[in-house]
């Protein structure tokens, strides 16, 4: 096998993945940025919605079409990437998103140049597909082709094939899913583990940035999977697998879980870092357990990428910490719960929230920080329904919440978002539910919302909500320095509410950060 190139100045491209076609949209060249940097052409990975029939396999139909290509790469120091359309045609306009993460973006003879000074993860939106047209409810147009350019720290610990304990597993072979290894390393080139391989204790599963796997990962029973790193900086992709609603013979719902990418029930120090995983059959990523001091689940620099319906992104139960990854769903981003949510870029399309609260716990011995996070585009089909939004509480659940929990710095970007940005329904009023759904019994109360940063409003003109029953009140939630265009919202007013809304604490400009 041959090396990723310019391991030596930092910079680590890897070459294309053997037997499969790169993206027909975009391709890609990357240089460091220093004195003599070469140009290195990088592999374009490419997911795509299906364009099947809507009733058959969870496809979203107002998607069909639709590609995102991506790159991963590794770099410890600045980068410039070059984005060209792979049939010539010259790019017009270029801009990146999240905007904060690249010093420069520029279109210079019909090619897109972007400057990282760092690692990140962004999109770079061509020709305004997303920025100038709204692709949510309504949308009639042509299918949008997006970019992705994942920037990557130097991932440690890189196993060799030939090292003690890693068994290298060709492409096409089936590997064991026990033996006397440590490290199962997937060779460049194209792999099919099936459904649900199994994973086993104190062992390592890495995919390279020249390999794809399809299928999925799962333990076998509650507990046994633990101290388990799946890294790589290649993809895990469900592309191959139906929708388990559209399966024939029926799959029974407790089978359901085989079908999530990466589904681990019991799970403690476990790691996911690195991977992209692409077109979802359903859930895409789950580390099952509750709260466990001292043994804490990691997802890390983890890219997710969902077409269909119940694709959503990560679940962190509640004892996964989040950082540093990207997310584009067609259901849910993300269940706030867990150990934390740092630096991520959350994107929907068609049918999900980025921040699901419907799990939110009621803390007294330590805090829950969502922080440093961008919503870069929030769009959906649908107009007045329970769906989307940015934070949503939807009716569902129960129990008291909302205590020690602290949503700071979090930077709503997209342009034209189809919904309002804040859902918080205890009970789903009209005309967004025809059934009345509520949330069992218990209060929501006691969260912070520091530095909250929304672009613009609703493009429908969606009122911001939100909305208690009798026993489940919301109070005592305290908005520090809480913009919408860029001027600051200072009074209870900014919310449609009800009679069970109260203690609502408002400050212009955060004092302090806890």
């Amino acid at each position: 096998m041959h090396s990723p190139a310019g391991a030596d100045d930092g910079l680590v491209v890897y070459p294309p993945v053997p037997g499969l076609a790169a993206s027909g949209h975009y391709k890609v060249r990357i240089r460091p940025v220093r004195p003599g940097g070469e140009w290195q052409t990088a592999f374009a990975w490419e997911t795509a919605c299906k364009a099947v029939d809507k009733k058959t396999d969870a496809y979203f139909d107002t998607l069909a079409g639709w590609t995102h290509a991506y790159v991963n790469f590794e770099t410890s120091g600045a980068v410039e990437v070059e984005i060209a359309r792979t049939d010539g045609a010259p790019i017009r306009s270029a801009a990146v998103h999240p905007k904060r993460k690249a010093s420069a973006c520029e279109v210079r003879d019909g090619r897109a140049f972007v400057l990282l000074d760092q690692p990140c993860l962004v999109a770079v939106d061509i020709d305004g597909q997303m920025d100038a047209q709204d692709t949510g409810k309504g949308y009639k147009g042509p299918p949008i082709h997006t970019i992705s350019l994942f920037a990557n720290p130097p991932l440690a610990g890189k196993p060799k094939p030939t090292d003690p304990g890693v068994l290298a597993v060709k492409p096409g072979e089936v590997p064991p899913s026990d033996g006397p290894w440590t490290t199962l390393y997937f060779l460049p080139g194209v792999h099919d583990v099936g459904l649900a391989f199994p994973l086993r204790a104190n062992r390592q599963y890495y995919i390279p940035g020249d390999a794809m796997v399809y299928g999925t990962f799962s333990n076998t029973k509650w507990g046994d999977g633990h101290h388990i790193r799946i890294f790589g900086l290649g993809t895990l992709s469900g592309a191959r697998l139906k929708h388990p609603e559209y399966v024939e013979p029926p799959v029974p719902e407790k089978d359901h879980g085989r079908y999530r990418p990466i589904e681990l029930i019991g799970t403690t120090d476990t790691r996911v870092e690195g991977i992209t995983i692409a077109d979802s059959a359903t859930h895409s990523l789950m580390l099952v357990s509750p709260f466990k001091a001292g043994h804490p689940n990691e997802v890390r620099w983890t890219k997710i990428f969902t077409w269909r319906a119940n694709g959503d992104g990560i679940n962190p139960f509640g004892n996964t910490l989040i950082e540093d990854c990207f997310i584009r769903t067609q259901d849910d981003s993300l269940y706030v719960n867990g150990l934390g949510i740092r630096r991520t870029v959350l994107w929907n399309d068609a049918n999900g929230s980025s921040f699901v609260l419907s799990a939110l716990p009621q803390l007294t011995d330590r805090q829950l920080v969502v922080e440093d996070c961008d919503v870069i585009y929030s769009r959906a089909k649908w107009h007045h329904w329970s769906g989307g939004r940015v934070f949503n509480m939807r009716g569902e659940g129960g129990r008291a919440a909302g205590a020690g929990v602290v949503f700071r710095n979090i930077n709503v970007e997209d342009p034209r978002p189809t919904l309002q940005q804040f859902f918080i329904c205890m009970t789903m009023p009209k005309p967004y539910s025809k059934n009345g759904e509520k949330r069992a019994a218990g209060d929501l109360s006691g969260i912070l919302f520091q530095n909250i940063s929304i672009a613009a409003p609703s493009v429908l003109g969606e009122p911001q909500i939100l909305w208690g029953q009798p026993d489940a009140r919301i109070g005592n939630l305290t908005f520090e320095n809480l913009t919408l265009a860029g001027k600051p919202v200072i009074a209870p007013e900014f919310f449609k509410s009800n009679e069970f809304v109260g203690g609502l604490n408002f400050a212009p400009r955060a004092v302090s950060k806890p």
